[in-house]
Formats: C-alpha cells, sequence, structure tokens
C-alpha cells in the first residue's frame, strides 16, 4: 500500500466530494415525500389561489357603494344570494347590492371588497354599513400565495411540509426523488460480540453497528448490516467487494490503526478500492481509510465508537449527503463561546463534542470532561461538534471557536 499524506478532515471530506457523485432517481407520492431529497426543479402550473376569495366570513359588494358610509349616515345593500366555499359565484354583483360570503369563497363578479360580519348590521334580506371600504379591502387576491411559475422546489432541496402542501395545491400527486443511498455496515474485531450474545472472557458487545445504523438512517440513507468479519482479512475483503456489488456504499469499523490485527486497508485494496485518504489529522478520529470503487463510497472507520461517530460527522456524513442528490451537504458553521474548560492539547484539530445552549443569545457548550475515543456516555445528549484549532492547548471558558450542529 502506498503511503498517503494524513490531511486535515476538511482537506479530507473536500477530497472526497470532488469525487462523489449521486445515485440514481425514483418516485415518491406525497404521502411519502417529507425528508425525500427533490431530484429536479418543480414550478407551478397555476396560481394559489387561483380565484380572489374572501379571507373571511361576510359580505361582498362594491365598494363605491359605501364610499359615504358612516355612523350617521348608514348605507344598507340588499343581499341577493349567498356563497360558500367550494360554490361557483352567481349572478354579477350590481350597485346596491351584496352577497353573503363564507370563508374561502370566490369573489362574485362586480363586488370588489368585502366586509366581515361583526361590523355589519344584517337580516336575511339585507345588510347595513356604517364605514366605507377601499377597493380590493378584505379580498385575498389569486395568486397571492404561489404565482404560475413559482419555483416551489430546488433540485437537490429535502421536501419538508410546506413543500408538500404547495405540492399538493398544485395537484401533483407524485414527485422525482433521489434514492436513499443503500449502506452497508461491516464490523471487524475478534473482541466483538453481537448483542443477545453471552459475553465471555475479554468481549465487548458490538455497538457500532447500531449507532451507525441510526445516523445513517437520520441521514437519509437506508443501513444494512452485512456482518462481524472478526480478524480474518480474506472475509473481511470479500464482504467489502460483495456489498460494494449489492449496495451504494460500504462503512466498515475496526482495524484501521497500524497494529498487527489492522487488516481493512490491505482488505480495501483486494477488494478493488482506491484509496484517497489513510488517516486524519484530526483527534478523535485520526485512525480512518476513504475510497471508492466505481463512484460508491467505502468508509473504514475506528473501531472506538467515540472516534468513529466523530469521523462519520466530521466527514462521512458531508460526503452521504452529496451523494444522496443534497445540494447544500456541508454543515453549517457557527460561532461557539466555551462555558467550561478542557484540559487537553493536540497537535492537529480536536473536536470537541458537547450540548448547545443559549445564554443570553450566545450559542454556547459546556465540553464534557471525558472526550476519549472510546468514551460513549459523553455523547449522550450531545448535539454540537466544536472545533478546536492545531496546536491551540488547553481550552478555557470564555474562548470562541468554529462549531457545527450534529
Amino acid at each position: 500500500m502506498s503511503v498517503l499524506k494524513k490531511l486535515s478532515f476538511r482537506e479530507t471530506r473536500d477530497r472526497l466530494l470532488e469525487v462523489t457523485g449521486t445515485v440514481g432517481t425514483e418516485t415518491a407520492g406525497l404521502s411519502c415525500l417529507c425528508g425525500r431529497v427533490i431530484a429536479s426543479d418543480i414550478t407551478a402550473s397555476m396560481m394559489i389561489p387561483h380565484y380572489d376569495r374572501s379571507p373571511f366570513d361576510g359580505y361582498a359588494f362594491k365598494s363605491e357603494d359605501v364610499a359615504g358610509a358612516s355612523e350617521d349616515n348608514p348605507v344598507t345593500l340588499k343581499v341577493i344570494y349567498e356563497i360558500k366555499a367550494g360554490d361557483t359565484a352567481g349572478a354579477p354583483v350590481k350597485n346596491g347590492e351584496a352577497v353573503k360570503i363564507l370563508t374561502g369563497a370566490p369573489i362574485p363578479e362586480g363586488a370588489d371588497c368585502v366586509q366581515k360580519y361583526e361590523d355589519t348590521v344584517f337580516d336575511e334580506n339585507s345588510v347595513t354599513m356604517r364605514a366605507p371600504l377601499k377597493s380590493g379591502q378584505n379580498v385575498v387576491r389569486a395568486g397571492e400565495d404561489v404565482r404560475s411559475g413559482f419555483l416551489l422546489a430546488q433540485k437537490g432541496t429535502v421536501a419538508d411540509v410546506a413543500v408538500v402542501g404547495m405540492l399538493a395545491s398544485q395537484g401533483i400527486v407524485n414527485t422525482g426523488v433521489f434514492r436513499k443511498p443503500r449502506v452497508a455496515v461491516i464490523s471487524t474485531g475478534s473482541e466483538l460480540a453481537e448483542v443477545g450474545e453471552p459475553l465471555t472472557g475479554s468481549l465487548i458487545y458490538n455497538t457500532n453497528r447500531y449507532m451507525l445504523e441510526a445516523e445513517l438512517g437520520r441521514c437519509g440513507c437506508i443501513p444494512a448490516y452485512a456482518g462481524l468479519a472478526g480478524d480474518d482479512p480474506e472475509l473481511i475483503a470479500k464482504l467489502i467487494s460483495d456489498n460494494l456489488e449489492s449496495h451504494d456504499a460500504v462503512v466498515i469499523t475496526g482495524g484501521v490503526s497500524a497494529g498487527d490485527y489492522d487488516f481493512v486497508p490491505e482488505a480495501m485494496e483486494r477488494a478493488g478500492v482506491k484509496i484517497l485518504c489513510h488517516g486524519v489529522k484530526m483527534k478523535p478520529g485520526m485512525a480512518a481509510v476513504y475510497g471508492f470503487r466505481d463512484g460508491k463510497p467505502c468508509f473504514a472507520l475506528s473501531g472506538n465508537p467515540a472516534s468513529a461517530m466523530t469521523s462519520f460527522y466530521a466527514v462521512c456524513r458531508p460526503v452521504l449527503r452529496k451523494y444522496a442528490g443534497e445540494s447544500n451537504w456541508l454543515p453549517e458553521m457557527i460561532k461557539v463561546k466555551m462555558t467550561g474548560d478542557f484540559g487537553k492539547s493536540a497537535k492537529g484539530e480536536r473536536l470537541l463534542r458537547g450540548r448547545m445552549s443559549i445564554e443570553n443569545g450566545v450559542i454556547c457548550m459546556r465540553p464534557s470532561s471525558e472526550q476519549g475515543n472510546a468514551v460513549i456516555s459523553s455523547m449522550a445528549g450531545a448535539n454540537l461538534i466544536v472545533i478546536i484549532p492545531a496546536g491551540h492547548g488547553p481550552v478555557h471558558a470564555g474562548e470562541i471557536f468554529d462549531g457545527f450542529m450534529i
């Protein structure tokens, strides 16, 4: 294996993003569209609403009829019919006439304003006004929400409830979306036992499998567990190769350092993976290998859970988001004020995890004192990673750093 220069996590991520394409597309119905990535621009073919309508229950009439209305000079109009939402407007409204109108009903021809019930005096046949109205007052105009040609959803955006609602308002039943990448998870290490099996000797449970499956699902992928390969280089290589045939990507944990039983980098090459990055200048997450085969990503992460998950957030997730068709794949960087100390320093960048808080309008984070590679408990409730620059030294409360949500 050729020796590759270690890069920062941003350089590693960006090198992978340069060669990352997108998965194919499929069709999704409205009921399962929320959270899916839109595959092409969608524009409105009709206005919403597509007719002038009333915003509330009241009366529609000609504004000129009540131009001089006041408490001392009330104006009474003849009510000629009633119209409710879903009805077709009847005869045009003439001077001296009004139409009883309910919320959402179309404004009849001839009428140009609406007065709400509570501001009138009425009976079955007439309505009296004591104030003037302007033309267009209390009328929701056609196209006020959406104009024809309006961009409803842009390619690469994740559909939310508003997008679903706008497409429904256009009568669009099915929409093109990017497929959810199918990602195989492979675990290595002879020390691992599957959850549910009895622990003997120094065996530990395979926690990485479930943590990665959960995060893959959260970032729009379909995870599939491919099995436990122990420390068998031939089996590791076979699982990698077979799953790159049947899935869109592979994530491996364990066996990526430089020990006697760290066979994953060699197995990746035997499986035909072109390795682009080996090792990353960050803590945790230094031990990692990244490559591609036939356009499919292959991520090999540390067997230590906190290290593996930090690598996933910093490097893998942006790549998978682009692979899944998203146009905004990079995390949004924010400024974070530290509200506690962290006593360790590192030559490379250090990524501290913690929980965000808002104090006096400022985004803050108190880092957990336990940030070790294998410490899972400190990840509980963590939703923020703060990036400590290389060579910074111990962190002190009050310092401000870049960070991103996880």
